[in-house]
């Protein structure tokens, strides 16, 4: 079988988690990856060092807040040209403190009106039968080009069924918005069944407009414009068991990716139409660390689950996190590499489909 790929790196965080993605260029990847390890070395030193600093400012902003930065237009300017924003511990921010909780965030919560729809995932797996193809892929980076499984952004368990999905569906077309290590294993993914099928095409495009240079290398459609400003007849075009796959900034903001994907994309498809969408947990919380250590202020697992509930148009087909903590055995089946992994690695993918 064929080996397509390319890579895209992030920083790790404890416990195998993810923290922030950061661009990478393949070229000096090596460099940056020493660099990484020096700043890691120093941290706990620069740590101590800029506490004086921090308190101080900290101080300072918390007085700005307090004010009212409407009666600071110039230094309102100033945070806009810096890029950052003062956030206080206040019941109209997105900031929060553990201490507000209700229950530990490891806990599954009640979500009466989100269908999770338990057999139709488990009925979704016995239908995977590539398992001799998914352990043909590395574990570890092998080429500059190469897909591997060991990447932390999109490793075991979420890759694995994308690439069960596209051989399953055979998909005529497949849209990302975002791309990296997914669009690497779709790319094997559908040479695979270019070789079952030599009249099969698959047209895929994929809305990056941040990352990885390396894409133009890859034989994809590559749109280099935010998600919002596509004109929407790109997405109307999916017919049934094409791929919509999601993995934006994953922040609700006025006019932002997120609202135009759950308001304006998604609404328009046709019936028939898988959608991925990238590091959600439900029926639990975001991961721990990511909400009190790394103070990620991500929202968008939580205007999916709004925009489940009640919904008859949109069926849940694979909640990957849920099925490792409540099916782990059948998951581990379909996805041998997760299953040698299943203590210790995090999947974050969920598959819906539009009725």
């Amino acid at each position: 079988m064929q080996k397509l790929g390319g890579r895209r790196e992030i920083d790790i965080g404890y416990n195998g988690f993810p923290t922030p993605y950061r661009l990478e260029n393949l070229s000096s990847s090596a460099g940056r990856g020493n660099v990484r390890k020096l700043v890691e070395l120093l941290a706990p030193l620069i740590d101590i060092a800029v506490l004086p600093i921090a308190f101080a400012a900290g101080l300072a902003l918390k007085f700005v807040r307090r004010l009212g930065i409407s009666r600071l237009p110039r230094t309102r300017r100033l945070f806009r040209a810096l890029g950052v924003y003062p956030i206080r511990n206040h019941y109209y921010e997105p900031l929060f403190e553990t201490n507000t909780l209700r229950r530990p965030l490891e806990e599954d919560r009640e979500l009466p009106a989100v269908d999770l729809n338990a057999h139709g995932q488990l009925e979704l797996l016995k239908n995977f039968s590539f398992q001799d193809e998914l352990v043909t892929f590395p574990m570890n980076r092998e080429s500059e080009l190469g897909f591997y499984y060991d990447n932390n952004a999109f490793g075991p368990g979420d890759a694995e069924v994308f690439y069960s999905i596209i051989r399953h569906a055979k998909p005529r077309r497949i849209i990302e918005i975002g791309s990296g290590h997914s669009t690497l294993i779709a790319r094997n993914a559908i040479a695979a069944n270019q070789v079952d099928d030599t009249k099969y095409t698959c047209r895929h495009i994929c809305i990056e407009p941040y990352e990885n240079a390396w894409l133009k290398e890859l034989d994809v459609e590559l749109i280099r414009t935010p998600v919002e400003l596509v004109d929407l007849p790109v997405f109307a075009e999916l017919e049934a068991d094409d791929i919509l796959f999601i993995d934006s900034s994953h922040m609700i903001r006025p006019q932002g990716d997120v609202l135009f994907e759950y308001l304006e994309i998604l609404p328009i498809l046709q019936s028939g139409v898988f959608v991925h969408i990238h590091d959600i947990r439900t029926p639990k919380d975001y991961w721990p660390t990511w909400l009190s250590r790394d103070v990620r202020f991500w929202n968008e697992q939580y205007l999916v689950e709004a925009f489940l509930s009640f919904n008859n148009q949109y069926q849940i087909i694979a909640a990957l996190n849920f099925l490792k903590h409540h099916h782990p055995a059948e998951l581990a089946d379909s996805c041998p590499v997760f299953g040698k992994r299943i203590d210790f690695w995090e999947p974050g993918s969920l598959w819906l489909r539009r009725v």
